[in-house]
């Protein structure tokens, strides 16, 4: 097993809590989400602001220059925006809809890129946010790729609500990742966002499950509606695998092999 630092471990915790919330953090805010005591939290913020990883503000602490600089030196995410630009941009110009690419760490989405809707409509999904994978067609798109074995080993029989379309139960989500699996697209109505229906569709990437999707206001589609996106989304998936073949991501070579989509 990896040893770890405790207080570097607590102190990451509270970069992360801020990073999480995007806004700026009072003090008392991070006493209560982190759990450290209050000397303690003084000298991580302390440190993390003397190193320009957090700033102070009047109205609390927020994400500092040296946090953006470690994130945006991360080989992966970057080459990967690089390949997949002009296919999320054809999927865009194509749909009309927003689109959007992202991967998946742990249990959740993290959204790597987006293109808004030519409708004019602006989606509250912003580049490195996170949200619970159950809770997305494109998360769910991306679960799909996974064993059950695995997945029973990172999901409780209880899953955390979104909004009230949200599935809260490891049952349900398997029985959806079923179909997923079937069709070989996932899709979701007001799950994570209310107003908003999506369909995701994702390959085994090299660090893992990473997917695309195409979002719609519920006004102009529904759940019934959305495979008529799916021929498109399968092609631009399959111009992100032939890229991917021919790219080194995160220093690594690629090796995908096309899916089986009669499986999925």
């Amino acid at each position: 097993m990896t040893s770890t630092n405790h207080s570097v471990d607590r102190a990451l915790q509270v970069l992360q809590l801020v990073a999480r919330l995007r806004r700026p953090v009072r003090f008392m805010e991070l006493v209560e989400g982190t759990g450290i005591p209050k000397a303690t939290l003084h000298g991580f913020l302390g440190s993390l602001e003397l190193s320009r990883f957090i700033e102070k503000t009047p109205t609390g602490y927020q994400i500092g220059m040296a946090a953006f600089e470690v994130g945006a030196s991360m080989a992966m995410p970057s080459s990967l925006r690089e390949a997949v630009r002009p296919t999320l941009d054809r999927l865009a110009a194509t749909t009309g809809e927003a689109c959007h690419l992202g991967i998946l760490v742990g249990t959740e989405v993290v959204y790597l890129d987006r293109r808004d809707s030519g409708e004019g409509l602006r989606f509250t999904t912003r580049i490195g946010q996170r949200l619970p994978a159950h809770a997305t067609g494109l998360g769910k798109a991306m679960l799909a790729l996974l064993d059950d074995d695995v997945l029973s080993n990172q999901y409780p029989e209880r899953l955390t609500r979104v909004t009230r379309q949200t599935l809260t139960t490891r049952a349900r989500l398997f029985e959806s990742l079923r179909e997923v699996r079937a069709n070989g697209y996932a899709i979701e109505s007001e799950e994570s966002t209310l107003g908003v229906c999506c369909i995701g569709v994702a390959i085994q990437g090299p660090e893992g499950p990473l997917g695309l999707s195409v979002t719609v206001p519920v006004q102009r589609s529904n759940i019934a509606d959305l495979p008529r996106f799916f021929p498109l989304l399968a092609e631009a998936i399959e111009h992100i695998e032939e890229a991917a073949r021919a790219s080194r991501w995160h220093g690594i070579d690629v090796q995908i092999a096309a899916p089986d989509r009669g499986d999925r």
